[in-house]
């Protein structure tokens, strides 16, 4: 991939003069070979060109536009952004907004957004006014906000009477009151808060550890290299469980979670414990880190055989299910 991205810059450097609109047509091809999910667009912005790596706000293509977008070189008269920017000057007459509270949830960020001709009844017309709210939203918050600071966006068209809409243009005050006003604001360490959670899988139990303290978590970027630990359990039951002594399971655990957590390193995020395996997933700062952690194991392990992946995601994606159960 890396050799991909390089070629991808190297060719679009040798035709960044090209007129406007093959130079989009052509980049929009060639964006193909790193990832089917990303798009470009260019503005002009301060007698400056921009080119606008964008995943149409698709949340598993986040992480590759900031992957591409840092391997970009300088480029003499552009300027290369990840994701949509705010828009200064927007117009966003036609749109309003309510806010929507959850009793169970009360920190998620979830609203409703009116506009007058958005229809109740799926179809073109109903997914051509919501591809145009997004862009709205876009322009007005950005990109990566619109994708990760909602837990949920309604559409409707119309305020009913005893409804409470305010003018979209304060929908970014809206948003940075209620991020400020979570527990662990402004916290790039918080509390851990474990969940432990039991269930079946096809009529066999799992059992689940998650860390509920990281569902609001900002820091996300700094921490961007997701490490899945798997432990292959040797002895296990009917059931699918460990069956025996799990001393050396908790032993591995507890020596993963010393050399990343309490190091402060990386985000414990979840365990789980189904058919024979054992997974477990941390948030890391840098391959360093994790090259550390690992090399803290017993080289040799009797009661499991231990393997991993590292997988670059800045936005935490791949775990959304664990951290938002």
């Amino acid at each position: 991939m890396e050799k991909d991205i390089e070629a991808f810059w190297n060719w679009f450097n040798e035709n960044r003069d090209s007129d406007e609109l093959t130079l989009i047509e052509e980049v929009n091809r060639e964006i193909k070979s790193i990832s089917k999910g990303l798009f470009v667009e260019i503005n002009l912005k301060d007698n400056q060109k921009e080119l606008v790596v964008t995943p149409h706000g698709v949340k598993q293509f986040f992480a590759m536009t900031y992957a591409l977008v840092n391997k970009a070189p300088k480029i003499d008269g552009w300027s290369i952004v990840a994701g949509r920017q705010p828009k200064e000057n927007f117009s966003f007459s036609e749109l309003t907004f309510m806010p929507l509270e959850s009793d169970e949830y009360p920190e998620d960020i979830a609203i409703r957004v009116y506009h007058k001709d958005y229809v109740p009844q799926e179809g073109k017309q109903q997914n051509q006014v919501i591809e145009a709210i997004y862009r709205v939203l876009d322009n007005l918050l950005g990109e990566e906000s619109v994708a990760f600071d909602f837990q949920y966006i309604d559409f409707d068209d119309m305020p009913h009477p005893k409804e409470k809409d305010y003018p979209l243009s304060t929908l970014p005050a809206f948003v940075a009151h209620k991020k400020a006003e979570r527990k662990n604001a402004g916290e790039k360490f918080p509390k851990d808060n474990m969940v432990l959670l039991e269930g079946k899988v096809e009529s066999l139990p799992t059992l689940l550890a998650t860390n509920q303290g990281l569902r609001y978590y900002e820091f996300t970027k700094e921490f961007p290299y997701l490490l899945h630990l798997t432990l292959n359990i040797k002895q296990i039951g009917q059931n699918g469980l460990p069956s025996g002594n799990t001393d050396e399971l908790y032993l591995i655990e507890d020596i993963i979670y010393s050399a990343i957590v309490k190091e402060k390193k990386g985000h414990f995020i979840a365990t789980e414990t189904f058919k024979g395996k054992r997974d477990i997933f941390y948030y890391v700062e840098s391959l360093e880190s994790i090259e550390k952690a690992i090399n803290t194991l017993p080289e040799e392990t009797v009661s499991c055989d231990v393997s991993y992946k590292i997988e670059y995601d800045p936005f935490w994606v791949k775990t959304e299910a664990y951290i938002y159960m």
